[in-house]
């Protein structure tokens, strides 16, 4: 009598290698003329962008936790290429300005838009 488990593990593997074979076939397009193939630096280039931009927004983060007077518990912080974007609210307009200001004070930051808004106290 057959093994139903040795069949399957034996289909699984011959369907993995089919597939395999089939990934290691394919060709990649030849970059255009005068161009070159730079996907990969690209792709690390993104990577380490996004990377410095997710340390940077924390860097904001906790830089507007340490500030006297502020309550970022709904700020929002974005940043893409050192480029910094506040987004929520607060309860008066004393915190707006100190979210800017602690804002633009953390290295690396080169412009901050502060979209933060007055709203009532939270429930």
């Amino acid at each position: 009598m057959i093994n139903p488990h040795v069949s399957l593990h034996t289909l699984f593997a011959a369907t993995l290698l089919a597939f395999a074979g089939h990934a290691m076939a394919q060709s990649t397009p030849a970059p255009a003329e005068g161009t070159s193939f730079s996907s990969a630096s690209t792709v690390t280039t993104t990577k380490a962008s996004k990377a410095a931009d997710r340390k940077l927004a924390h860097r904001v983060a906790t830089a507007l936790e340490r500030t006297r007077g502020l309550n970022p518990a709904r700020i929002l912080v974005k940043v893409r290429d050192g480029h910094v974007t506040l987004n929520g609210s607060v309860t008066d307009n004393e915190q707006v300005s100190l979210a800017a200001d602690a804002a633009k004070q953390v290295d690396g930051v080169k412009t901050v838009e502060n979209f933060v808004r007055v709203a009532g106290p939270s429930l």
